[in-house]
């Protein structure tokens, strides 16, 4: 049996190669005749060559399902997938531990099918949480308080290699015919977005919308105000050290703008950043460029970072020399940065057999800002789940505050808009045990006709106003620069 196109060709070598040389329909004949409820599902990898994951996104054309994306061009690596097989969704205190418990039963429901061997070449479970346990706002409703995709396709690119891999929910006694059709409509779609040669790109057109930051005489102004002094009366009066908090800047938009065009600057702008999607239907989508790594993992060992404490790049040399060594100097940053380091100290720990980071911070430069950087590593212990690990880190003191238990209550109470999946865990973790998530910062929700985006600062006790709102509007640069340069 040969096929029209080759990934369909590479799937039936896929399946000879792994069950007896049976040919393509005999394979999946003996795959769903396995007992009820043994497997519902039937996934397979195979190697491509390497293609740009946000073209082949942006190819795919249908946004009316899930849809994701993942990179960090500095390590060249980038995951693209669309189409939802299967979600899961949590809510409440309990949803990191059900999340987890929810995607292993998944998980062990998958057959999964490789001609090669590779530790990405498995199935992936691509999501986040929100900030809060609960998300019931209407602008986030479809996002819900924890929620992860069974993606229909997903492609991971490491470097120079290139995983594809294909799932399908299959049912006992399902023709076998019918699997294998489903699977070369969906291999046929691919074949050609994976093709840059057969491409179709669209002429650019000028972005109308006119983005402008509000001033110190607008409202929003005098809200900040009153929120950064309420916060530090609070934390005068011992009521917590640290509160991290936000602004929402809506953005109108005259005509449609492209996520993926956004990204696209993005990306480019900020290669040492993880960008990410995340559309959960036709309605929105979930964009951003995160500086900040929540967390790692590869078998037990998990990587984290303190990353708080920021100031402007320098124009020149000289000036970014002196900026920096501002930075380094400065009690109210070193102050905030400790916060962070000592919560990841205290939640990390005692789930660990090794845990350690330098001893003074570095800095971590981007192209607008520069912020106190220190790596953390740890090995967790024997038993330890990974999204244990993500519900102890969550929130950071860098995103909530310090305490975090004491200063958590009062986010809602000062800020003036609902944060939804800002600044909260998003990532994903594959069959293999590897994983990564963000703290979802730098990033904005993109619905209808309008754009929101996010910009945070810490609070403490010698925090002035407006400093803090300078370095807000700092933070919406990135965003609305991207926006600038996109084009519908």
């Amino acid at each position: 049996m040969d096929f029209k196109n080759p990934l369909a060709n590479e799937l039936k070598e896929c399946f000879s190669q792994q069950i007896s040389d049976l040919e393509l329909s005999e394979a999946i004949k003996c795959i769903s005749s396995q007992p009820e409820g043994k497997y519902q599902y039937l996934s397979f990898s195979i190697q491509i060559p390497t293609v740009d994951a946000l073209a082949v996104l942006e190819q795919s054309g249908d946004t009316s399902n899930f849809q994701y994306y993942w990179e960090k061009p500095s390590d060249k690596f980038a995951i693209a997938a669309a189409g939802s097989v299967e979600r899961i969704q949590t809510t409440g205190k309990e949803r990191f531990r059900e999340s987890s418990d929810q995607g292993k039963e998944l998980l062990s429901k998958v057959l999964h099918i490789s001609n090669i061997d590779h530790h990405l070449a498995y199935v992936h479970l691509l999501g986040g949480f929100s900030f809060f346990d609960h998300n019931v706002g209407k602008e986030w409703r479809s996002f819900g308080a924890g929620s992860f995709n069974l993606p229909e396709w997903v492609l991971v690119r490491d470097s120079k290699f290139t995983a594809l891999t294909v799932t399908k929910k299959i049912a006992f006694h399902d023709d076998p015919q019918d699997i294998c059709n489903s699977f070369l409509a969906t291999l046929d779609r691919l074949d050609s977005i994976c093709d840059a040669g057969s491409y179709q790109v669209e002429s650019k057109r000028s972005f109308e919308s006119k983005v402008e930051v509000p001033g110190i005489d607008s409202e929003d102004y005098n809200q900040w105000v009153n929120s950064v002094e309420s916060a530090t009366e609070l934390i005068k009066a011992a009521e917590f050290k640290k509160i991290v908090l936000a602004r929402e800047l809506r953005v109108k938009l005259h005509t449609p703008v492209s996520d993926t065009k956004i990204l696209n600057h993005l990306r480019h702008q900020y290669p040492d950043c993880y960008s990410f999607l995340i559309r959960q239907d036709g309605k929105s989508s979930f964009i951003g460029s995160t500086p900040e790594r929540l967390a790692s993992f590869q078998e037990r060992e998990v990587l984290t970072e303190g990353l708080a404490g920021s100031i402007s790049r320098g124009k020149t040399a000289s000036e970014d020399a002196v900026l920096e060594h501002e930075l380094l100097h400065s009690k109210k940053d070193l102050s905030e940065h400790a916060f962070v380091l000592d919560a990841i100290e205290e939640n990390l720990q005692r789930y660990s057999d090794i845990f350690e980071h330098p001893v003074s911070p570095g800095i971590k430069k981007l192209s607008n800002v520069q912020h106190l950087y220190t790596p953390v590593h740890a090995r967790i212990k024997e038993g330890v789940s990974r999204t244990e690990v993500l519900s102890r880190l969550h929130p950071t003191p860098a995103v909530g505050g310090y305490p975090r238990n004491l200063a958590m209550p009062y986010i809602n109470k000062l800020e003036h808009f609902d944060r939804g999946w800002y600044a909260a865990p998003v990532g994903w973790i594959n069959a293999n045990g590897e994983g990564e998530f963000v703290v979802a910062i730098r990033s904005g929700l993109i619905k209808n006709n309008e754009v929101r985006f996010f910009a945070g600062c810490g609070i403490v006790e010698d925090s002035n106003p407006q400093k803090e709102w300078d370095e807000t509007n700092l933070k919406f640069i990135p965003m609305l620069t991207a926006l600038k340069h996109a084009r519908k």
